[in-house]
């Protein structure tokens, strides 16, 4: 991100990380994360969470997390459920540890 951005380490962190402990998140304006803007600004310089999006575990724990993420993820199929979302992933991960 540091080199993406061209920015130093502490830029970086002050304007636009959230730390809490040892957990690093990118700060949130108007419910998105600072770098969304019709798309990931950052792309190429994204943390390894980011690039599991919309594969985060939260999406995965509770139907409700995934109803509210495909509401605003392009890149979920809005067509499917919840149950059918889990049996794809499960597939395309070929894990069968994967819980929905």
């Amino acid at each position: 991100m540091v080199a993406a951005l061209g920015v130093t380490v502490e830029e970086v962190r002050q304007n636009f990380w959230r730390i809490t402990g040892k957990t690093v998140q990118m700060k949130i304006e108007n419910g998105h994360c600072v770098f969304y803007k019709d798309g990931c600004t950052v792309h190429g310089g994204r943390p390894w969470r980011c690039a599991q999006w919309p594969l985060h575990p939260s999406i995965l724990a509770d139907e409700n997390n995934f109803l509210t993420i495909s509401e605003s993820c392009p890149g979920i199929n809005t067509e499917i459920s919840y149950q059918k979302f889990c049996e794809i992933l499960t597939q395309v991960m070929g894990d069968s540890t994967v819980v929905c």
